[in-house]
């Protein structure tokens, strides 16, 4: 039997630096003028993993029971746009800001082509980023 996919999310935010003069209008629209920084010629990010909930099922009640929906790679892909521009807004008084998003992959079996597991994607770019696994902002 398929091992279902887990309702996680892992978001890459990476350190950036002001660059330049503000924007005239910065004091109205909250805008900054931001560029990736750079240590060594790569990026600094964190790695964090972020548990999805089905909303659905968490207003249900018993009165009007819900069936819970298999978490699939299109409504992974949906949230973790929407969580890294939640994260964005959340932290705009930190120097990070979300970079990239990734879902579970698959571990398949190659004799029978059945999904046996799922695993988080690492922070990734070996030679691009250097990553701060999983630790806070």
């Amino acid at each position: 039997m398929p091992v279902p996919m887990p309702a996680v999310v892992v978001l890459i935010v990476c350190k950036t630096i002001i660059s330049g003069p503000a924007d005239q209008n910065s004091s109205y629209t909250g805008y900054e003028n931001r560029e990736w920084a750079t240590e060594h010629s790569m990026m600094v990010c964190r790695r964090h993993e972020i548990q999805v909930e089905d909303m659905a099922l968490m207003q249900s009640s018993e009165a009007s029971p819900v069936t819970p929906r298999p978490f699939t790679i299109q409504q992974c892909q949906k949230s973790a746009i929407q969580l890294g521009v939640e994260w964005d807004a959340g932290h705009r008084g930190s120097a990070y800001r979300f970079w990239r998003s990734a879902c579970p992959v698959p571990i398949v079996d190659t004799r029978t082509g059945e999904t046996i597991g799922w695993k988080l994607p690492e922070c990734g770019h070996k030679d691009t980023i250097v990553c701060l696994i999983d630790s806070e902002v």
